[in-house]
């Protein structure tokens, strides 16, 4: 038994580092706004091949890639702690400012991409468009009051 807690007790302690979030554990700024970009480009890969496997009425595809997308929007307000806005990025001060309505955004969207695999699982392509656009607006809500408008080249 004491054998089997000593081999637990390092992956607990490695779980409640990485829960603590990159700030806790001191990381480099730049390199948080990086993996919250490269979340937010690998998101929206996810959202294009939704479409396009719902077309085809792929829906084992469509239920992955809906997985996928709720895995990676719950990420994003780890990937978010005060001072990431360094470099290329669009995330607006209000963030911090309402960190906790930002969370809860964060949490309607993971919830709407978990509808959109349920619908998939059912291989309902109605309800699977549904879910789509509701996923889509639950993005949506969270772009307009947190993200700053793309800048032009």
């Amino acid at each position: 038994m004491r054998t089997r807690r000593l081999m637990l007790a390092p992956a607990v302690a490695a779980f409640f580092v990485l829960a603590a979030g990159p700030v806790a554990r001191g990381a480099d700024p730049a390199q948080v706004q990086k993996e919250r970009l490269d979340t937010m480009k690998a998101i929206n890969q996810a959202m294009r091949e939704i479409k396009v496997y719902t077309g085809k009425g792929d829906f084992p595809q469509v239920l992955a890639a809906a997985n996928r997308v709720a895995g990676l929007v719950a990420k994003i307000p780890s990937l978010s702690p005060e001072g990431s806005n360094v470099g290329k990025t669009r995330i607006k001060p209000e963030v911090w400012k309402n960190f906790g309505h930002y969370k809860e955004l964060a949490e309607t969207s993971v919830q709407a991409a978990r509808a959109l695999a349920g619908a998939a699982g059912k291989k309902d392509r109605a309800a699977v468009a549904k879910a789509f656009a509701a996923l889509g607006d639950s993005c949506k809500t969270c772009h307009d009051p947190y993200r700053l408008p793309k800048k032009e080249d």
